[in-house]
């Protein structure tokens, strides 16, 4: 019967430490600040890898790596979309929102094998990377200011 106590006792002590483990990383508080300027770095640098499209032979500057940047840097805003700022932090971080969304779907259109030949998805395309670039400016003069 001891033995069953112990091997008990063993069980809940390693899933009380597993379970402090997993834990341990979603505790962890973030700089939104710093996660900001991050993601705007990011997504400034993915927008002029767009420009560069359509369709490189270069890997990372390819539309699907793009746009893979681009979901890393709309999970980085969910992350610290929970943790309360200033106005101001909160702006930029909603317009990034904004630039990170449209230039994903602008990296979508470029990935379509019809946008080399379809002018009207070319067209939306670079109406998605302006948008997204004149929200990436309107972040980037949050952050700064």
């Amino acid at each position: 019967m001891a033995i069953y106590v112990i091997a008990a006792l063993v069980v809940l002590a390693f899933l009380f430490g597993a379970y402090r483990m997993m834990g341990s990383g979603a505790t962890l508080e973030e700089d939104p600040r710093a996660v900001l300027v991050a993601v705007l770095s990011t997504a400034t640098e993915a927008a002029q890898a767009l420009d560069g499209t359509p369709i490189s032979g270069d890997e990372t500057g390819s539309p699907h790596a793009v746009r893979r940047r681009l979901d890393g840097c709309a999970q980085a805003l969910e992350r610290v979309a929970g943790i309360p700022v200033n106005p101001t932090l909160d702006e930029a971080r909603t317009m990034l929102e904004l630039a990170v969304d449209e230039l994903t779907w602008s990296a979508r259109l470029a990935e379509a094998p019809a946008y080399a030949r379809d002018e009207a998805l070319r067209t939306a395309g670079i109406s998605l990377r302006s948008r997204g670039a004149a929200n990436l400016e309107h972040a980037r003069s949050q952050l700064d200011g």
